[in-house]
């Protein structure tokens, strides 16, 4: 049985659950297209949490992930992979952002194993939420858009199987348009 459920819909609708809303994005502060843009529209206080984070870590943060407060909607969490140092036209290899997504979920895995009660600033996945997450991380659906297949160019088929590693401990429902 697959860890990964296909949606059609606007992952940005609304819901009455709480959810993550899972991203790949860049080590360097701009949330300038993809669904990252429309994040940054819509919770400009999340990305200038994000953007304070780049600032301080930068490359540092490849491979780790973090979760931010939407600041707007309770139920709403957004996870931030860092699987590439550079946005735009300068952005990894595939390889490389296949790697780094990865590691990326481990570090959510192993975050949502812990029920969000251990401090993990090595990973900084919690700098930001403190107070925020109102639900069990278990109750959170894990939810995304066809994370590396935009700016980063990279075959969903090859994140899919990214995913796939992670059945038994994470389900997903992917968003497609």
């Amino acid at each position: 049985m697959s860890n990964i459920t296909y949606v059609k819909g606007n992952i940005l609708r609304a819901t009455t659950y709480p959810r993550i809303l899972i991203h790949s994005c860049n080590c360097d502060g701009q949330w300038g297209g993809g669904i990252a843009y429309q994040l940054a529209l819509r919770y400009p206080k999340a990305e200038n949490d994000y953007v304070e984070l780049c600032e301080k870590y930068g490359s540092a943060l490849l491979g780790k992930c973090t979760l931010l407060p939407s600041y707007e909607n309770s139920d709403l969490l957004i996870c931030c992979l860092f699987t590439s140092s550079s946005g735009g036209s300068s952005h990894g290899g595939k390889q490389s952002i296949l790697d780094y997504t990865g590691l990326s979920l481990d570090k959510l895995r192993a975050f949502r194993a812990a029920g969000g009660k251990t401090k993990t600033n090595n990973d900084i996945i919690n700098a930001y939420v403190g107070d925020n997450i109102k639900h069990q991380l278990g109750e959170y659906k894990l939810e995304m858009p066809q994370i590396n297949s935009g700016i980063f160019g990279v075959p969903w088929k090859e994140t899919e199987c990214v995913l796939e590693k992670f059945n038994g401990d994470m389900n997903f429902t992917v968003y497609q348009l």
